[in-house]
């Protein structure tokens, strides 16, 4: 799959974005989807989803949420951060969502029309109380944050992969081989076009055959290989 910024990095950047989150709405008083959106309205988003390694991982959460107040001209209070052990319900929101992204390619405005955060804080908040249920009454206060940590990691975990067979296209055996290609690789058409350069309007004409790929300028076809890790001979 083709994608924004290695994997090296991933673990840091949901990090970030997850205590970014967690902040907002913990110590700034933000309310989830309100922050989420002034993250993509300010830019900020975009500059993550494309792997720009001060915003992935040159900076804090906090430091992320005060830039993304800053950039949307809001003004802010710096407030001392409430953590927990074992991590809030909007922690691990940010994280499933810097996942998706990077496994997805998609931008993040596009991600959150499927993924609702509010549903998943809902759904998060249902499954741990059950969870904690199931905890043995002995067990210590560490022991206790560390399996709840790790029923966040778990829950998180698991909406990526529904979020991901979610909007995965259907592959049929009539689609043109860029198309074939392009959803082995995980790509939307705007994701394709993001990454190759080639107008995305070019890019669904060739799947829908309103095009030659065949006929296409060395460019394009080098292009599009090129981002789909490919020969360009595969494409036609």
């Amino acid at each position: 799959m083709t994608i924004a910024y290695d994997k090296v990095f991933l673990d840091r950047a949901a990090d970030t974005l997850g205590r970014m989150l967690d902040y907002s709405v913990h110590s700034l008083r933000y309310d989830i989807s309100a922050i989420i959106e002034l993250f993509i309205a300010s830019g900020t988003a975009g500059l993550f989803a494309r792997g720009d390694i001060r915003t992935i991982a040159g900076m804090s959460g906090i430091e992320l949420a005060y830039e993304v107040l800053e950039k949307s001209g809001i003004a802010y209070e710096r407030t001392q951060p409430r953590y927990t052990k074992s991590l809030s319900p909007e922690y691990w929101c940010g994280n499933a969502l810097a996942r998706m992204q990077w496994e997805s390619g998609l931008p993040f405005e596009e991600i959150v029309r499927t993924f609702q955060p509010q549903a998943f804080i809902t759904g998060y908040g249902r499954d741990r109380f059950s969870f904690l249920d199931s905890l043995p009454i002995d067990i210590t206060e560490t022991e206790r944050a560390a399996k709840i940590r790790s029923f966040g990691e778990h829950f998180a975990e698991d909406a990526v992969s529904h979020f991901i067979s979610e909007t995965a296209e259907p592959v049929s055996a009539g689609d043109t081989p860029l198309k074939k290609m392009r959803i082995k690789n995980g790509l939307s058409q705007s994701g394709l076009a993001k990454a190759s350069g080639v107008p995305l309007r070019t890019i669904q004409q060739y799947e829908q055959r309103q095009k030659d790929l065949a006929k296409a300028r060395a460019e394009y076809l080098i292009a599009l290989s090129r981002a789909l890790g490919c020969d360009p001979s595969r494409l036609i």
